[in-house]
């Protein structure tokens, strides 16, 4: 299974050129440093774009099918019982600080079943066992993947609200400088 490189998914959606991607790959032999920082850190694309990429790079790795390997057939446990309906999860508000404000914790949950010790989906053999294994491991992926974008996005958003206040407090000190040196 390959996945494609995320220079050249960035090259096919036209956010880098195939000079740029070349810049990039020869300063990443140089440095040692990840493809997608030194595009960011150069201004070559934005964090949204790299996240992008990341994203379509694991939708093709969603639909290629695994190679088959040597392993020795693992049993694969039944399913467990359906477990009762989760309780909803905590509300959580944002205020203009990053702190989060929790809402109250549901009730506690009943007892966990003892689940079936985890199987690495290219261990499983039965096809519908093995898709709702990827699915759920992939809802969990999709879901921190959600959560650094958003976080990134906003981190972004406050550097640059503190770079404009920065800007501000410059062309204040140089206003003071002019009208104290004349």
């Amino acid at each position: 299974m390959r996945k494609r490189p995320i220079g050249q998914i960035l090259v096919e959606k036209n956010e880098i050129s195939e000079a740029e991607l070349a810049a990039a790959l020869a300063e990443q032999e140089r440095t040692g440093l990840r493809l997608g920082q030194i595009l960011i850190e150069t201004g070559r694309i934005s964090w949204l774009a790299l996240a992008r990429a990341i994203a379509e790079q694991v939708l093709d790795i969603e639909d290629v099918e695994p190679e088959p390997t040597a392993l020795p057939a693992v049993p694969v446990p039944a399913p467990p019982p359906p477990a009762p309906a989760p309780a909803p999860p905590a509300v959580v508000a944002w205020s203009a600080t990053p702190t989060p404000v929790a809402a109250p914790p549901p009730a506690p949950a009943p007892a966990p079943v003892a689940a079936p010790a985890p199987v690495a989906p290219e261990l499983i053999h039965d096809p519908e066992i093995k898709l709702h294994s990827v699915e759920a491991l992939l809802k969990e992926r999709q879901r921190a993947f959600i959560e650094l974008v958003t976080t990134t996005e906003t981190l972004r958003m406050k550097v640059a609200h503190l770079e404009e206040i920065i800007d501000e407090r410059d062309r204040e000190l140089t206003k003071l400088r002019v009208m104290r040196a004349s």
